[in-house]
């Protein structure tokens, strides 16, 4: 799958599931969004073989990053919670997962070979997916809060009505 898939299932899926009193601030959902492309971005690949070889593809980095963010929150719990650290970690396993499910990994990488995964999602239906993925972030995040601002001040210039 692509790197737009990658950051932005992770940050919907995050929004979508914490209850509103529990729910992430922009910044937090944008590290969110970047833990889910992380394996990406920290190790490039353009063919599923560099994909099958790449460490940053496998368990091992999977627990790497998830001790980082751990400790991250625990030293800056103000600003980065447990709740941001915990879906970061997820969003880099959803990674891993979508990536073995569209071609394969080597959840091992780099220490041993464990290679599972198959095109069980096609790739003719990455670029769509990754269109589907930057609308929906845009309804939610831009056009459905901006509606709702234009039916409150609407509603309160008609009197509450």
């Amino acid at each position: 799958m692509n790197t737009i898939t990658h950051g932005l299932a992770p940050l919907l899926l995050t929004y979508a599931l914490l209850p509103e009193s529990k729910q992430l601030t922009g910044k937090q959902l944008v590290v969110v969004g970047l833990c889910g492309a992380l394996p990406d971005l920290i190790n490039p690949h353009l063919s599923l073989a560099a994909r099958m070889a790449s460490w940053s593809h496998g368990l091992p980095a999977w627990l790497a990053v998830t001790v980082l963010l751990l400790v991250a929150s625990a030293i800056l719990k103000s600003v980065f919670p447990w709740r941001a650290a915990v879906a970061g970690s997820l969003a880099y396993l959803l990674h891993l997962f979508c990536d073995a499910i569209a071609g394969g990994i080597n959840w091992l990488s780099p220490v041993g070979d464990a290679y599972w995964g198959a095109y069980w999602f096609p790739v003719i239906l990455w670029v769509p997916t990754d269109v589907v993925l930057v609308l929906t972030t845009y309804l939610v995040f831009r056009a459905i809060p901006q509606i709702r601002k234009v039916k409150q001040k609407t509603s309160s210039l008609q009197g509450g009505t």
